[in-house]
């Protein structure tokens, strides 16, 4: 028998397990897939360099997980997405400071002031606009601050809870990509871990002294203490039984979060057709919530990476390609970038497409969570606590620190319920309650 069971082998569990190992203990991951990563997925067969299906940059220059990948010996791409943004709010498209030249954006001006000075009672993103006033180019500029990162329509987002995620931060700083890939991270954390791939958990028993967790094929392994890292999505499925019932403040935390949509259109061209310096292209409206130029590299040439372009939606406008065809879902995403960028013609360059959709992965169930009106209050800590025996938290749902629903977030939780564990085991072997 194991000391410990890690239920995913995505950032959080293979961080969790690694840390386990490094205590001494015994540990086995049980992954329900054939691969590490999770929603950490580069595809390589899509063209001649790595392409991120899932989580896409390292946030910020002082990422918890740089030391893995200095370690790691892997090579980075400064991404500054604010300063080679271009946006468009349906009157064409700008460079982002020209755009906010324009009076009709002047109102939003104080938005960040506001969300961080917001009081209770919750409001929705809906409320908040009307509150405001907001009308014209600045209801979508201010759509776009408070659901842009969030797979979130305004009606269902509550601002306390954007607020206490950490969202409005998100994009302070320097991003980075990994050349390498980005799920060659956490391989490299991984190595060495005892994985059984293909096991489906089906259910898990915890009390104090232990779990046992069964799959679906009916195998069934117990452990001193397991940490289930599984993404909110499925737990909320119901496709994992837990017994005893999950304690009412880990219930109420779940009803608090809503996990929603997100969908990637990867386009590959023959040529680009976008300007070398642009790292971001944002749409106020349209089907697509913004398109990333992945091979974007500052101060160095593109001309010898692959003209790849990333469409990237979110909550509603997601639900809607997800609902298409995949021919039909890279049509709408071609036509969307004619419209953007008239002088160009996306659809006779346009070689090969690929629809990711994590709302119909059944190892995901959503894109990732964001908090409800009315939810905030610390639902992602009472998530984590460790209050349910021998059985432990983590992912990126269960960590604000220091922006929600990170991949940073995933390791830091991995972390932490490694150090919860450590601090049981070591609590039973010393006699202790």
């Amino acid at each position: 028998m194991s000391d410990v069971l890690v239920i995913g082998a995505g950032m959080a569990g293979v961080t969790a397990a690694r840390e386990l190992q490094r205590m001494g203990l015994s540990v086995r991951v049980l992954e329900a897939g054939d691969r590490l990563g999770g929603r950490l997925w580069s595809i390589r067969d899509f063209c001649s360099e790595p392409v991120e299906a899932g989580a896409e940059f390292i946030h910020g220059v002082k990422a918890a997980t740089f030391p893995d990948v200095q370690a790691g010996g892997f090579s980075v791409r400064p991404c500054p997405l604010i300063r080679h943004t271009m946006f468009n709010l349906g009157h064409g498209t700008h460079w982002l400071p020209l755009m906010l030249m324009h009076p009709g954006t002047w109102s939003t001006f104080t938005i960040m002031h506001l969300l961080k000075n917001l009081q209770p009672p919750d409001l929705s993103g809906r409320q908040f606009i009307e509150k405001q006033g907001y009308r014209g180019r600045a209801r979508l500029l201010a759509e776009m601050t408070l659901t842009a990162h969030l797979p979130a329509s305004i009606d269902e987002v509550g601002l306390l809870g954007l607020r206490e995620d950490g969202v409005l931060t998100i994009e302070s700083g320097l991003n980075h990509r990994l050349a390498e890939g980005y799920d060659g991270l956490v391989a490299f954390i991984g190595k060495g871990l005892d994985v059984e791939f293909g096991f489906a958990v089906e259910s898990v028993r915890w009390e104090a002294g232990g779990a046992t967790v069964t799959a679906k094929d009916g195998r069934e392994l117990s452990a001193r203490a397991c940490v289930c890292t599984l993404p909110l999505g499925v737990i909320q499925s119901g496709k994992v039984k837990f017994t005893p019932e999950l304690p009412e403040s880990k219930q109420s935390a779940m009803k608090s979060l809503q996990v929603g949509p997100v969908v990637k259109v990867l386009l590959s061209f023959k040529e680009r057709f976008w300007p070398n310096w642009l790292a971001n292209l944002c749409c106020g409206d349209g089907p697509v919530t913004l398109y990333w130029p992945i091979f974007y590299n500052r101060g160095a040439s593109t001309d010898d990476k692959p003209p790849v372009l990333i469409a990237y939606a979110t909550g509603p406008r997601a639900a809607r390609l997800s609902k298409m065809s995949e021919e039909e879902a890279a049509d709408t995403c071609v036509k969307d970038l004619a419209r953007l960028l008239p002088k160009s013609d996306p659809k006779r360059a346009l070689v090969a497409y690929r629809r990711i959709d994590w709302g119909v992965d059944p190892l995901a169930c959503g894109g990732y969570s964001f908090v409800r009106p009315g939810g905030s209050g610390g639902p992602r800590s009472r998530l984590a606590a460790p209050d349910t025996g021998a059985l432990f938290w983590a992912g990126s749902a269960t960590q604000t620190t220091p922006i929600a629903e990170t991949v940073e977030a995933a390791f830091l939780s991995g972390q932490r319920a490694a150090k919860e564990v450590q601090n049981l085991l070591e609590g039973k072997a010393a006699g202790k309650p």
